[in-house]
């Protein structure tokens, strides 16, 4: 499960196109939407905190000013099903009103990147057009 989500290439199978991840502490994250965002391409950077295979990936992401507005930790568990459990905790600054419509797109973000992966993983479908 660990190699699906923290990988070179990101998690451009299911839900991103030209993600690319520095695999090392203080690697530099890219993110790319073009599929997803209806032709118009939408970039991003974030770096890696820590990273502790195959259990825990925390990054920075979501640039704002002279730093980033997000910081995301993501940590796998195994479940008693034969499994694993992944938690993500991402905690975003939030000024304004702008501020939490960002923060609440993500939150939508994050179930949707979760959903599409669940079908990638187990049916290995995705619905991105020409993946």
């Amino acid at each position: 499960m660990w190699r699906v989500f923290v990988n070179e290439n990101g998690w451009d199978g299911w839900f991103t196109d030209g993600m690319k991840m520095e695999l090392k502490e203080g690697g530099k994250i890219f993110f790319r939407w073009f599929r997803k965002t209806f032709g118009e391409e939408v970039t991003d950077e974030g770096i890696i905190h820590r990273l502790e295979p195959p259990n825990l990936i925390e990054f920075s992401w979501n640039t704002y000013e002279d730093g980033f507005r997000s910081r995301v930790k993501m940590e796998f568990f195994p479940s008693s099903y034969n499994g694993t459990w992944i938690q993500i905790e991402d905690h975003t600054i939030v000024l304004s009103e702008e501020d939490m419509k960002i923060k609440l797109e993500c939150a939508v973000g994050w179930g949707e990147m979760l959903t599409l992966a669940k079908i990638w993983i187990e049916y290995g479908i995705s619905t991105l057009e020409n993946p």
